[in-house]
């Protein structure tokens, strides 16, 4: 296989303790969250961790304040994290292992929104200072580092307010939501649609990401009181499977046919028969019934709108594109987190995937990513 071009659909910042007091509007510091995120030498040694305090909510459940140990973390970031991973560090990454972009997501700031009991203006406050801070970040790397706003929806219209800002001002090239429900209004709600209609108008993705073990998914803790692992793993597909079914059945691709989505960081292998189950699942297996207000069908709406990001070793790509086509497929390492320790191995991944023809390689390792988001490539 040709040695492509490579841009990273989603890999994540390793945002600094002291942003709060560099960036949060000075009339919400007495509401600032409290963030500890990196990698440190403990007790089973080097590992991640992640720390999240919001009043007396500590996130995420059932690990705050624990590390997560992997094989091999040392030997891929030791040199990156005690530098508190700065610019330098992803464009070395990038150099060494031939990605061209990465699109930037949060890590602390995947949770200091989940809080329940945040009032609407001060999440608001805590996303417009982030994206202030992410701005800045991504403003020293040539172009190389994508920023992705990122949004709180407690309010829909100062949301739509922030995507606008984040795109118009900050230059991004992407927004980012987490599909939990932490406001009023559920993904689908008529509220709702200004934000998805200004969005569309930007011409930018919304990054559905999840975070893990956050305070709003209260149902997997009903579900899985004592397992953490399953509850880990399952905000991720639920989470990205209630949004689908949101955007599709709730009829927000129907009204904002230009809106692109993209569902991140769930593997792949469970979104053909969930979309199938979409289709079929009360009309006794047949597919030529309409959803009540659909004029079309789940998989037609997906193949429009939208794309699925997983590693580029997964195993489940090659039935993706049976089942969907090639065209909706993109790639992401997950730099600067735990699972994204094999991030060096990406193009070597992408070549070894079994089933997946040189041309929709190049399609879900480039091309695909530029029709998801507008990237400034000459």
């Amino acid at each position: 296989m040709a040695r492509f071009g490579f841009i990273d659909t989603d890999s994540h910042v390793v945002e600094p303790d002291d942003l709060w007091d560099k960036y949060l509007d000075p009339k919400f510091r007495d509401d600032a969250p409290i963030t500890r995120v990196g990698y440190e030498d403990g007790e089973t040694g080097f590992g991640f961790f992640n720390n999240v305090t919001i009043g007396d909510c500590n996130q995420p459940f059932g690990s705050y304040g624990v590390n997560t140990v992997m094989p091999n973390l040392g030997e891929v970031y030791d040199e990156y994290a005690r530098a508190g991973f700065p610019v330098s560090s992803y464009i070395d990454a990038m150099d060494k292992t031939g990605i061209d972009y990465m699109v930037l997501y949060p890590t602390a700031c995947l949770y200091t929104n989940e809080a329940p009991k945040t009032r609407a203006d001060v999440a608001a406050a805590y996303r417009r200072a982030y994206n202030d801070w992410l701005s800045d970040f991504c403003s020293d790397s040539e172009k190389r580092l994508i920023g992705a706003g990122a949004l709180d929806l407690r309010d829909p219209e100062a949301a739509a307010d922030e995507a606008i800002r984040s795109v118009k001002e900050l230059g991004f090239k992407a927004v980012t939501i987490n599909p939990t429900r932490v406001g009023p209004y559920p993904l689908y709600a008529p509220e709702m649609d200004r934000l998805w209609a200004t969005i569309s108008d930007l011409d930018v993705p919304v990054g559905v990401h999840c975070g893990a073990l956050n305070a709003s998914d209260t149902y997997l803790y009903h579900l899985y009181p004592d397992l953490l692992y399953a509850q880990g793993i399952s905000a991720f597909i639920f989470g990205n499977m209630a949004a689908i079914a949101s955007f599709i059945i709730g009829g927000v691709l129907e009204r904002h046919p230009k809106l692109r989505v993209a569902h991140l960081e769930a593997g792949s292998g469970w979104l053909v028969p969930w979309l199938h189950r979409l289709q079929v699942g009360n009309q006794a297996g047949r597919e030529d019934i309409l959803i009540p207000g659909l004029t079309m069908q789940p998989m037609d709406y997906w193949k429009r709108q939208c794309f699925i990001s997983t590693e580029p070793g997964d195993p489940a790509i090659k039935d993706v594109i049976a089942g969907v086509g090639d065209d909706c497929v993109v790639v992401a390492t997950d730099f600067s987190h735990p699972e994204g320790r094999q991030y060096a191995r990406a193009h070597e991944d992408i070549a070894g995937l079994d089933g997946v023809s040189d041309a929709s390689k190049q399609k879900i390792v480039w091309d695909n990513a530029l029709k998801l988001y507008p990237l400034d490539i000459d």
